[in-house]
């Protein structure tokens, strides 16, 4: 059971955890699709947050993690994003956030609101090319991806913030994220997804009907970043 210590700071499964929460390095790939937004706002219905769209499409993310140094533990991740607006701000809502490991489950419900479950990934990133096959923890199949960048990687080191906006009991979670993004490399296209049926998440993703190809994918030698406490606010 996660429990909020008097400063601040969370004891998770007899483990303290401080903030900010540190991510020492991570291995990613994503890929950005343009879905309409007519069929993603049902995934922000009640939410309080508002679709970020252009044209009538509005921007869905499809990212894989291999954490490998982390506050949280060594873990792999699977996550769906919409680009959203609340309160006069922009940021990220994550959807879906399967996760191979209790520990991090935990702690990311407890600490920032986050719709993590636990799942198995196949998950493998190694240069431009990322695959995943990821399944429930009973074994139902949720997707299949692979995954590809051009092999030129971009010569610098990227900063960035981005807040983390999360419903839960009627409020608005709130959480800052500062990362620093190294051996990026893109594609135009460059993603193929397979779905699997009877999964909520796989249901989801094929209600939305995904665009064959994607606008961007983006493959990440070296990711990390520090993420804050999370700020309720009013819906």
């Amino acid at each position: 059971m996660a429990t909020l210590l008097d400063d601040g700071s969370w004891e998770i499964q007899g483990t303290r955890v401080t903030f900010p929460v540190r991510i020492g390095h991570a291995v990613a790939a994503c890929a950005t699709y343009l879905v309409r937004a007519d069929r993603a706002a049902a995934l922000v219905a009640g939410t309080g947050l508002e679709l970020v769209t252009v044209a009538g499409r509005t921007p869905l993310v499809l990212a894989l993690v291999d954490y490998r140094v982390n506050d949280l533990g060594v873990y792999d991740e699977v996550g769906v994003a919409l680009l959203v607006r609340h309160r006069g701000g922009t940021g990220a809502y994550i959807h879906q956030l399967p996760v191979t490991q209790p520990f991090t489950l935990e702690a990311g419900r407890a600490l920032w609101g986050l719709p993590k479950w636990l799942a198995r990934a196949e998950l493998s990133i190694a240069g431009p090319d990322a695959t995943c096959h990821l399944a429930d923890d009973a074994g139902r199949h949720v997707l299949t991806a692979a995954l590809r960048t051009l092999p030129w990687r971009l010569p610098l080191r990227v900063p960035g913030t981005v807040t983390a906006f999360a419903p839960r009991d009627g409020e608005v979670l709130a959480s800052r994220v500062r990362a620093r993004i190294g051996g990026i490399r893109v594609a135009p296209g460059g993603a193929r997804v397979v779905l699997g049926s009877g999964h909520p998440m796989a249901d989801e993703l094929r209600a939305l009907r995904l665009p064959r190809r994607p606008l961007l994918t983006v493959t990440a030698d070296q990711v990390s970043f520090e993420m804050d406490p999370a700020q309720p606010r009013p819906r």
